[in-house]
C-alpha cells in the first residue's frame, strides 16, 4: 500500500509508525489544516483505506470524508457523542465498518499469525515496547497512560 500516512499527537508514536512501514507522518498538533495536509498526500479523491482510532467525533467525520468513494473506513475508536456522516456514498461502494477487538477470531487468527511470525513474514519487533509481570500492573498502567509506548505485554506467570 502506498502511501501509508500516520497521524498522531505524539512524535514517539509517529517514529514507531515510520519504523513499522508508514511512508508519511503528520503530527496533528503542528498543522493548521490536517484534512488539507492529508489530501495533499493521498490526493483529492481520498485514501483507499482509513483507520480511525481516536473515537473523537471530528476525527471520525474527517476520516470518513477522506475515504475514497470506493474505499473503506474502519472505526476502531469508540465515540462518546453522535457522529454525523453523509451515507449516500455507502450505497455506491464506500464501506464504513467498525472493529471490535480487531475483528479477530482467536482460534483461527492466533495460530495463523504465529505461523506468519515463525516464517519471518511478519514481525512484532518494535511493536511491544514494554513488558511487565502481573504484580507490576500499576507500573504498566502508568506507562500506558503516558502514551509513550507501543504495545505493553503483561506476563501472567513469572519471567
Amino acid at each position: 500500500a502506498h502511501p501509508i500516512v500516520a497521524v498522531d499527537l505524539l512524535d514517539s508514536k509517529l517514529d514507531m509508525a515510520m519504523k513499522l512501514g508508514a511512508t508519511h507522518r503528520i503530527n496533528a498538533k503542528n498543522t493548521a489544516n490536517l484534512e488539507s495536509d492529508l489530501r495533499a498526500i493521498v490526493g483529492d479523491k481520498g485514501a483507499d483505506k482509513v483507520i480511525e482510532t481516536t473515537g473523537a467525533k471530528a476525527v471520525i467525520e474527517m476520516a470518513y470524508n477522506l475515504t475514497h468513494p470506493d474505499g473503506t473506513c474502519v472505526l476502531v475508536g469508540v465515540p462518546t457523542e453522535k457522529v454525523t456522516i453523509y451515507t449516500l456514498p455507502i450505497h455506491f461502494n464506500k464501506v464504513l465498518t467498525g472493529s471490535h477487538g480487531g475483528s479477530c477470531v482467536p482460534d483461527v487468527d492466533i495460530p495463523r499469525i504465529v505461523k506468519l511470525n515463525q516464517a519471518g513474514r511478519i514481525s512484532f519487533d518494535g511493536i511491544i515496547t514494554h513488558e511487565f509481570a502481573l504484580d507490576r500492573i500499576n507500573d504498566a498502567l502508568t506507562v500506558m497512560r503516558s502514551g509513550e509506548n507501543g504495545r505493553i505485554l503483561l506476563k501472567i506467570a513469572g519471567d
